[in-house]
């Protein structure tokens, strides 16, 4: 089986807009606490376990990955965070499609939290992969 979340990570910290941004605040289902969120944050979880597809023989090739990423970008971190959390997200889209092939399924609409100052984007990602052991025979 694929580590999705480690492949996605890796992809993120590589990547110079992300790493300008957000550095190493790039986190595996560990959500802030709005309130102390100074800085740029990016939290990458599953949303289900992988699921079996295209099948040969009565068995399953490869396997479907469904995650979510979430952008957070605090008002006071930027002279415009609105557009900073907008770039993020979408940047981070063109990086899976691009590299990885993942498709944007779902968003969440654009949140904005007064009392925390916050933005806030969601988006889902699915990915169909092959089984390794399929591919190294």
């Amino acid at each position: 089986m694929k580590n999705i979340l480690i492949d996605i990570y890796e992809l993120l910290i590589h990547d110079p807009f992300i790493t300008e941004h957000v550095a190493n605040r790039i986190k595996f289902d560990v959500y802030p606490e709005p309130g102390n969120i100074a800085l740029p944050y990016i939290v990458m979880s599953e949303i289900d376990d992988t699921l079996p597809t295209e099948y040969a023989d009565n068995d399953n090739l490869a396997l479907s990955y469904l995650v979510q990423i979430d952008v957070y970008v605090p008002l006071k971190s930027s002279t415009q965070p609105r557009e900073l959390c907008a770039d993020l997200s979408y940047h981070i889209s063109r990086l899976l499609k691009d590299n990885l092939g993942m498709a944007n399924t779902s968003n969440s609409q654009p949140e904005y939290s007064d009392e925390f100052q916050v933005y806030r984007r969601a988006k889902r990602y699915e990915g169909i992969f092959y089984r390794n052991e399929i591919m190294n025979n």
